[in-house]
């Protein structure tokens, strides 16, 4: 009997990897209902560059991409040239590779498991538990920059854990670096997080860490390759990002919180009051309460971001139940603390909200997805044990099941309904009307915030050369970001 285990799991395993195959490729081009602002926006940059090698500003194959003053990295652009090219400007093509990228990382993670903890019932249940889960499942249904990125942190983390057995290949150190290089070109959170993963591992591994001309070489791999694109976007890119999405990025906001509260004070000259009203006080406040709300049941279980672009309404980016199995997890991880593979998870879920704590609209689901794929981890730690006993797993399968059918159901047939306002499906109508019936008319597109252009471009698949031409866009606006053009 005992011989057919491993068979039974392998089994189990593919049929994991089918689950979340359909989960993320079935309805992709219908669920969520059109492109978001920056789907459409990478959508026609793809598309642009296919046509004409030059983004929608001009530039010829550039590394950073301007999008509504905004900068975008290459890498995710670059990534769906090839699929643009095969389907077309469409969703199906937009968002494959962010699809192509979930698939592979509950692959990846259930090898990361098995290699950290050698168990491989654990590191089933972990790869079902990303499969299955709503945060992860959403931003793989759509183009996710930070998706990609999760990929190639798990990919990274596998090689770099392999690289420490002895005998082990001479090629994974150097492999890894280049993966964890990879994520600076993908996404601008990750030049925070990645620093700050790649820190702890250095430190906590740093005994058992290859020595001489392999160190030395994955080493220069990293500096080249993370040198190369920091030199590109580091000074334009990152600076106008930071300015725009940074605690300090809205004006409105500083006079509210500083400059109001100042002068309504009965001394608003006074020491006491300058030193209670500033930006310095105002910055460490706020990042302490993005950080702490990163954690809170709000985000995680009932209510997730504020973007209605990452979160269905009235649902958080877990199931409620792994509630129960995060907190079981996180003490594992405490109590087990002298393992270095413990020490390393605990680094890695403090230093998760870093990036998305330094922006205005913090806690947010995109910006705080860095800390994929732990949670499964996580929750597959906390879980395990309870699944052991009969009773506890026939309930436990029972609410889980429950819980990712009402998800499923409410993603599927109410989230494309209710949610249409915050996604492309209207200009997608109207397009086809305005590029025959009205195609000599002028057109007025309200609500230039939402940067309607940029939909109209994608859907009617416009010249990309033609706009090159004629494209007036208007100024910045006073967050550096231009929402419109005609």
């Amino acid at each position: 009997m005992r011989r057919h285990i491993p068979a039974f799991k392998n089994i189990i395993f593919i049929l994991i990897i089918c689950l979340a195959a359909f989960l993320r490729l079935w309805r992709i081009s219908d669920v969520p209902p059109g492109v978001n602002r920056d789907e459409a926006s990478i959508g026609y940059t793809a598309y642009s560059l296919l046509k004409t090698g030059n983004d929608e500003y001009g530039r010829r194959f550039p590394i950073s991409f301007e999008s509504f003053g905004d900068w975008k990295l290459p890498l995710y652009i670059y990534l769906d040239i090839p699929f643009v090219a095969a389907f077309g400007p469409t969703e199906l093509a937009i968002r494959l590779p962010s699809a192509l990228a979930g698939i592979t990382a509950v692959i990846l993670l259930y090898f990361l498991v098995h290699e950290l903890f050698g168990k491989r019932n654990l590191a089933l249940l972990a790869s079902f538990t990303l499969a299955v889960s709503p945060w992860h499942l959403h931003l793989s249904r759509v183009e996710s920059e930070s998706n990609v990125a999760v990929m190639f942190v798990t990919a990274a983390l596998l090689l770099f854990f392999k690289s420490l057995k002895p005998k082990a290949a001479q090629w994974l150190l150097p492999a890894s670096a280049v993966l964890f290089s990879l994520t600076y070109y993908t996404y601008h959170g990750n030049h925070i997080t990645t620093t700050l993963i790649m820190a702890g591992l250095l430190f906590i591994y740093r005994k058992s860490l290859p020595k001489g001309k392999i160190l030395l070489i994955s080493a220069a791999l990293f500096i080249l390759l993370t040198g190369f694109i920091l030199s590109k976007t580091l000074v334009q890119a990152d600076k106008t990002k930071i300015s725009g999405i940074s605690i300090f990025g809205d004006p409105a906001v500083i006079h509210e919180r500083i400059e109001v509260p100042r002068s309504q004070s009965a001394n608003p000259t006074g020491l006491l009051t300058r030193l209670r009203y500033n930006r310095v006080t105002y910055g460490v406040t706020t990042v302490a309460a993005n950080y702490l709300n990163a954690f809170s049941p709000q985000f995680l279980f009932f209510r997730g971001g504020g973007n209605k672009a990452h979160n269905i309404e009235g649902m958080g980016n877990f199931y409620f139940i792994e509630s129960i199995f995060l907190v079981l997890g996180v003490l594992y991880l405490l109590t087990s603390y002298k393992k270095r593979s413990s020490q390393f998870l605990l680094w890695w879920l403090l230093i998760a909200p870093a990036a998305a704590s330094i922006t205005k609209d913090a806690p947010h689901t995109n910006r705080m997805f860095a800390i994929f794929p732990l949670p499964a981890i996580i929750i597959a730690l906390g879980a395990l044990p309870l699944l052991l006993n009969k009773w506890n797993r026939s309930a436990v399968i029972a609410v889980y099941t429950l819980s990712i059918l009402g998800y499923l159901f409410l993603y599927h047939t109410q989230f494309p309904v209710y949610e249409t306002r915050n996604w492309g499906y209207a200009v997608k109508q109207i397009t086809p009307k305005l590029t025959s019936t009205y195609a000599s008319e002028h057109v007025v597109m309200p609500a230039p915030e939402s940067s309607p252009y940029i939909f109209l471009l994608l859907y009617s698949r416009y010249d990309p050369a033609a706009y090159q031409r004629e494209a007036m866009r208007y100024p910045l606006k006073s967050d550096e970001f231009v929402h419109d053009s005609e």
